[in-house]
């Protein structure tokens, strides 16, 4: 019988499912390749075992603004979807990290889930999404 190899720990795991749980209506399913992060039955974010990188599902404009202004942080999917784009999180801070994670959430999660979270936010809160 052939020999399983464990799957390598992502970078930042803890930290990144703590604040994708924090969402709601958010649950980590387990995948071959890595965690993934689903609202409802759709992916927003993930880790892709054999690039060994996370990914986070963004619409297309924001996308291309990060690629271009990014400085090494973001790369785009050479293939599939444009609406992934692959994430550095080593180079990311806490803040950052839950920002984009955010944004990620509220380009996937259903409309009117979002529309519920924004009323229950502070005003005060800043975002860049």
């Amino acid at each position: 019988m052939a020999r399983r190899t464990r799957v390598k720990r992502p970078p930042k795991y803890e930290q990144v499912k703590r604040i994708a749980l924090a969402l709601a209506d958010v649950r980590e399913e387990g995948h071959r390749h890595g965690p993934w992060f689903n609202v409802g039955k759709r992916v927003f974010a993930l880790y892709w075992g054999k690039s060994e990188s996370w990914m986070i599902r963004l619409p297309v404009d924001h996308i291309m603004m990060l690629v271009a202004v990014g400085a090494g942080v973001f790369k785009p999917m050479k293939n599939g979807s444009p609406f992934w784009i692959y994430i550095d999180v080593e180079k990311m801070d806490a803040a950052m990290l839950r920002d984009y994670l955010k944004a990620a959430w509220k380009h996937t999660a259903p409309k009117k889930l979002v529309k519920g979270e924004e009323q229950d936010e502070p005003e005060d809160e800043g975002q860049f999404a």
